[in-house]
């Protein structure tokens, strides 16, 4: 089995949504608590991506990792910490945006089985025609050309993906589940999610 670390990359100020992104809720839950979770279905550990003082996520009993090499890098910087923080044996990083709370219960799995599949060292997340860069898999190898492309000041996620080639994974669209991979950005995606979340079809049916 393949040992696979988790980041929930709750580093973004979420100035569209007044601020404090991570502890928005939905449903009564704070995005950060649903990120989490979904981190720990597959990852051990699970790590939080922020600038934030540690104490701020002390209720999820996960290391809290900076921004490398400085704040202000963007996604990529939480990533590249993230990398940085893995412990030995683990040399897979899964990442989950705490704005995008719903996403497959076995994503972080197929992430890293397609990348080993096609011998790349990281590979991304598709839904319906849409990509998600930072529903992402990232191989440790892969710090070095995220630490040079934010050296040259490139922020960009795809950028180190197109790079290192990695491969798209598609998890298919369904009609009835219009939460999934759905993106809260401001107060009223909030809302909007919540209300797909409520018309979800539960699990047993």
């Amino acid at each position: 089995m393949i040992a696979i670390a988790g980041l929930v990359l709750a580093g973004g100020e979420g100035r569209r949504m007044g601020g404090d992104k991570p502890f928005r809720q939905i449903g009564g839950r704070p995005l950060i608590a649903m990120a989490v979770e979904n981190a720990g279905r597959h990852c051990d550990p699970v790590m939080i991506s922020s600038n934030q003082p540690p104490e701020a996520f002390a209720a999820y009993k996960a290391n809290v990792v900076a921004d490398i090499p400085k704040a202000g890098q963007g996604p990529l910087g939480g990533v590249l910490g993230g990398l940085t923080a893995l412990p030995d044996g683990v040399d897979w990083l899964v990442t989950f945006p705490v704005d995008c709370p719903v996403v497959p219960d076995d994503m972080a799995a197929k992430l890293v089985s397609a990348a080993l599949d096609a011998g790349v060292r990281a590979a991304f997340a598709r839904h319906g025609d849409r990509d998600h860069y930072l529903s992402s898999a990232w191989h440790r190898e892969s710090a070095p050309v995220i630490a040079k492309l934010l050296a040259d000041d490139d922020r960009r996620v795809r950028a180190p993906l197109q790079a290192l080639d990695a491969v798209a994974v598609t998890f298919p669209r369904q009609a009835s589940d219009l939460a999934m991979f759905a993106n809260a950005n401001t107060i009223d995606d909030l809302a909007e999610l919540e209300k797909m979340l409520a018309a979800r079809p539960s699990k047993g049916m």
